[in-house]
């Protein structure tokens, strides 16, 4: 590594060129620095990106258009569609990040504070009070403090939960510059403000404020504030860079120059660590001493294309071990690379040797010249041809396949046409469009065509087919796309597949069917041949011919393998999507753009080794890659990929209500999901892709068995979760497939109330009440059937067995009475036994449960009207409405038709000449029954009036029982029984009538 104290110190112009010639590989590893583009813009139709900061989780917040905005890695989504709120600004000029995840943003309105974990705006924390509303002057982040200057005059740090104010400034007179860079940075030491044509400076140890005027040619063009051990390096546009120590300030040596222009927006510059690191737009790189003696330190070069160095950079910021660019063509990284790749950038290429000092590199065209200080041009002092493949012959002279002119000659840098005689009969069979070329001994070359495999003499320059004595031109018609030699047999492969060919036999080895498949190149190591295929990745063929395959699954990157190169004992493989390498041990490793390589896709056999540099070129569709091949291996150990990071959860209830949350106290790693949530998506972060290449992928358990790879939107969405414990696992897989980090949430959804404990609880309750409601209602049944029955048995005794007893007494009498009364005893007898039919008949139809139907107790008033009141002569009149009756209860029915035929028999025996009226009316709700006899004899009625009989008390008694009205009352007109009885809900009735409730 080059150290020297200053420009003027450098040695004489041979020596340093000399130095320099041996120095190149160093000095770019001095310099792995590449910048990758992070967004093209918002969206598609605007690109530019006035500021962009990273928060404390590692998303890039961007300010466009004076609206703020979100990327996630997947998504760029406005701040207020995120808010859902209405948000308290109009316009964001400026922001900034601090250490602990709140994000403070400079607005028309004022200096405005929002915390990224509880998704709210800071309103009256400690440290935000009286700055809230304020304009700002700068913001600044140093890692591990936040610093704040305002409109007032006054600087402040501020800490996670409060602030210390730590200097006044004068704000009269103007409000300042804004530039690209910064006039208000801090460092472990001091913090600096450049403001109207002053450096304030403050000592964070001592506390003590300095302050210094700016003469006008510093300050009216300052850009940018460098804080450097013991002072300031301040970067002016104009004059260059200017060095404060504190007390006075000086010009550095970096100023406009024939070379290295350190003016105007010629260069980029920025600190890290104990370096000054300076990008220049002709590829210079520089390292300088981060104090006031600013010595040099390294100089080299770098892959900081001008396409990014002249872009119209509106803000820069760093971000952990990055730079953000705002542009106006949206928003660049650029960061040091973990594994360092130089680039040429020669266009679509081909073959490459070195001879001598200067490489060559085939393609279309011209023939790209480089010498060994990175230096290119074009070599137009050969013909355009394209230069496919080269053969070492020895140092000066190499071997050309030419696509369109079969072979050419490289003689110590001067390129001619090889001498070509191609003999009478194989004219037409013969192509001159040569792929491939390999020494067959020291006289002859086998070259691969279009058509087959030829042999070149090279003395006479005769060319001829590869023949066999028994099969003739065995690879005629082939295209030939590499030739090898393994054992005692010639190999080559071929748009059909890989051949062997020995004296009398033609094998075709893979694919062993007839199957057709491409095969770009072979190798052969040991006993086992390798083959770079289209489509099945790189297959490994060993000595009793069995093919093994190492594909995408296996870390490959790409299923189709353009080149190979055996260095140091690994495979390295350029393939469709990006370069690979095969340890001897059989792990895969996998590089791609985010790796730093300028492109991915390579072709063809564009390969070539520099055993004296040990540099691996590697050519592609861009032109050219060169490394360390060991290094390459060893940097695995050096990579890493970032954790998962949730960002967003949502969750669909029922009746169409929706939330959501970005909240990161929200977001932690035990989620609990509501009772009403039907569908629950979580949204996750694409963190640093542009950067790393690696792979998402998930599982869900219980509800899957196995990872699977993420949905590009980066969302997982889970529908019809029923009550119970998930856990969601995201693992982040490092392109190598060597590097994993997983992260797990657990889900808890909660439980309907027809779900919980207490639920469960009440149905055993309701289970238990309904079973002992059963059980007692089946006790009360038999009780009550046992109670019916022991009723009948002395209604029986009573009733029937009174008039058994008459009939038997009447029968004894005709024995012994006298002719003439005999009549009247068989007329007694014919009563008695009518009554005792009637009574079992009336006991029958009581007891009878298929009588509860509709109509069936009005149809037996009726008839029971008709046996008692019509033999009697007495005008009846009946009242029936059945309208709303439902299936009758039993006792219901029994009770009310005993109830009429005590009525009936009073009025038979005590009513005298009368009319009688007869109404049962069914309602919804209740039955009505009304027994009237209206009389003109007052003697009739006497003996009802005078006092209570035993049939008016058991009328009463059977009211009570089923839970009616009676009213019964004697007038000189008649007398009338009235019974009301309500209909309820019988079940919950005997319920709560068992329960006493």
């Amino acid at each position: 590594m080059k150290q020297t104290k200053s420009f003027a110190n450098t040695p004489p112009l041979p020596v340093l060129l000399w130095f320099l010639l041996w120095l190149l590989p160093l000095s770019v590893e001095a310099s792995p620095y590449r910048y990758a583009q992070v967004l093209t813009g918002v969206d598609k139709s605007h690109l530019m990106i006035s500021a962009a900061v990273k928060d404390q989780s590692g998303l890039i917040w961007l300010l466009s258009g004076g609206q703020l905005y979100r990327y996630d890695g997947v998504n760029v989504v406005p701040f207020a569609k995120l808010y859902e709120r209405s948000v308290p600004y109009a316009e964001v000029q400026s922001m900034a990040a601090d250490p602990w995840g709140r994000l403070w943003l400079h607005t028309r309105n004022g200096l405005l504070v929002f915390d990224t974990r509880s998704w709210s705006f800071v309103e009256d924390a400690s440290y935000v009070k009286g700055l809230k509303g304020l304009g700002i002057v700068g913001l600044f982040n140093r890692g591990d403090a936040f610093f704040v200057a305002t409109e007032t005059g006054m600087v402040w740090q501020v800490y996670q939960k409060h602030r210390t104010f730590l200097f006044y400034f004068d704000p009269q007179g103007g409000r300042g510059r804004k530039t690209v860079g910064r006039l208000f940075v801090a460092d472990q030491d001091q913090v600096w403000l450049a403001f109207n044509g002053k450096l304030y400076s403050m000592d964070l140890h001592r506390y003590k404020r300095r302050l210094q005027a700016l003469p006008p040619e510093v300050f009216d063009h300052v850009e940018d504030l460098l804080p450097i051990k013991g002072g300031l390096l301040i970067r002016n546009y104009r004059y260059g860079y200017y060095i404060c120590d504190g007390k006075h300030i000086r010009r550095a040596d970096l100023h406009g120059g024939a070379t290295d222009d350190f003016t105007n927006w010629s260069h980029w510059s920025f600190i890290e660590k104990d370096r000054v690191k300076i990008f220049c737009k002709n590829g210079r790189y520089f390292e300088y001493s981060r104090d006031t003696a600013f010595e040099l330190l390294t100089e080299g070069r770098h892959r900081l294309e001008e396409d990014v160095l002249y872009k119209n950079v509106n803000g820069w910021q760093k971000a952990g071990d990055e730079w953000l660019l705002a542009t106006d063509d949206g928003l660049y990284s650029v960061f040091r690379a973990k594994i360092i790749f130089d680039y040429i950038k020669s266009g679509s290429s081909r073959g490459m040797i070195r001879q001598h000092n200067k490489y060559y590199f085939g393609g279309y065209g011209h023939l790209d010249l480089m010498t060994l200080q990175g230096d290119r041009r074009a070599y137009t002092e050969a013909p355009e041809n394209n230069y496919y493949a080269f053969l070492e012959r020895n140092a000066d002279t190499t071997c050309i396949a030419l696509e369109g002119g079969f072979l050419g000659f490289l003689v110590r840098g001067k390129v001619a046409k090889a001498p070509l005689v191609v003999p009478t009969g194989w004219r037409k069979e013969f192509s001159p469009m040569a792929f491939c070329i390999v020494a067959r001994d020291a006289d002859n070359l086998l070259v691969g065509t279009s058509n087959g495999i030829w042999n070149y003499a090279v003395a006479s320059g005769t060319v001829s087919p590869l023949s066999d004595p028994t099969i003739g031109f065995f690879s005629k018609g082939m295209k030939i796309l590499s030739i090898g030699q393994k054992d005692n047999a010639l190999s080559f492969t071929t748009e059909n597949g890989y051949y062997l060919w020995r004296t009398g036999q033609l094998q075709k080895v893979y694919p062993v069917d007839d199957s057709k498949l491409h095969i770009y190149a072979h190798l052969h190591q040991g006993e086992d041949t390798y083959l770079g295929t289209k489509g099945r990745g790189l297959i490994i063929v060993d000595k009793y011919d069995r093919a093994k395959p190492v594909d995408q699954k296996s870390g490959l990157a790409s299923q189709t393998v353009y080149q190979m190169s055996w260095v140091d004992g690994a495979l390295f493989m350029g393939t469709h999507e990006g370069l690979s390498v095969r340890t001897q041990r059989g792990k895969v490793y996998s590089y791609y753009h985010s790796d730093g390589l300028p492109f991915e896709e390579f072709n063809h056999q564009a390969m070539y080794y520099d055993k004296d540099a040990d540099r691996l070129f590697m050519g592609g569709t861009g032109g050219y890659i060169a490394f360390d091949p060991s290094s390459l291996l060893t940097s695995v150990n050096q990579l890493y990929v970032p954790a998962p990071v949730l960002v967003g959860i949502h969750i669909g209830k029922r009746s169409n209500r929706y939330s959501q949350s970005y909240a990161a106290q929200e977001l932690r790693d035990t989620i609990q999901i509501s009772a009403d949530a039907v569908w629950f998506s979580m949204d996750f972060a694409n963190l640093d892709q542009y950067r790393r290449a690696y792979t998402i992928y998930y599982q869900v358990q219980p509800l899957m068995d196995s990872y699977q790879e993420m949905p590009p939107s980066g969302q997982i969405n889970l529908t019809g979760m029923p009550t119970g414990e998930y856990q969601v696992s995201v693992m982040l897989r490092s392109g190598n497939q060597e590097i994993e980090t997983v992260r797990n949430w657990v889900l808890h959804k909660q439980p309907v109330f027809v779900e919980t404990q207490a639920f469960y609880a009440l149905l055993l309750l309701f289970i238990g009440g309904i079973t002992s409601f059963g059980l007692y209602a089946r006790t009360r049944k038999v009780k009550w059937e046992k109670s019916l029955r022991r009723q009948i048995s002395r209604d029986l005794h009573d009733e029937v067995g009174g008039l058994l007893t008459g009939i038997s007494m009447q029968a004894d009498l005709l024995r012994i009475e006298r002719y003439a009364q005999k009549g009247k005893s068989i007329e007694s007898i014919s009563n008695y036994s009518r009554e005792a039919i009637q009574m079992m008949d009336d006991i029958i139809w009581a007891i009878d449960t298929r009588n509860n139907k509709k109509g069936s107790l009005g149809d037996r008033m009726k008839y029971l009207a008709g046996q008692m009141i019509e033999p009697l002569g007495l005008p009846l009149t009946f009242d029936m409405d059945h309208q709303h009756e439902r299936p009758m209860p039993q006792s219901v029915r029994q009770n009310l038709y005993l109830i009429y035929k005590e009525a009936l028999h009073n009025i038979c025996k005590h009513g005298g000449a009368c009319s009688v009226y007869i109404k049962l009316q069914v309602l919804p709700h209740r039955i009505t029954m009304q027994i009237h006899n209206t009389s003109n004899e007052r003697a009739a009625i006497d003996p009802v009036v005078g006092r209570q009989g035993h049939g008016l008390r058991n009328m009463k008694t059977r009211v009570q029982q089923i839970g009616g009205d009676m009213i019964s009352e004697a007038s000189p007109a008649g007398f009338q029984v009235n019974v009301t009885v309500p209909i309820k809900n019988r079940l919950l009735s005997n319920f709560f009538k068992a329960y006493k409730i």
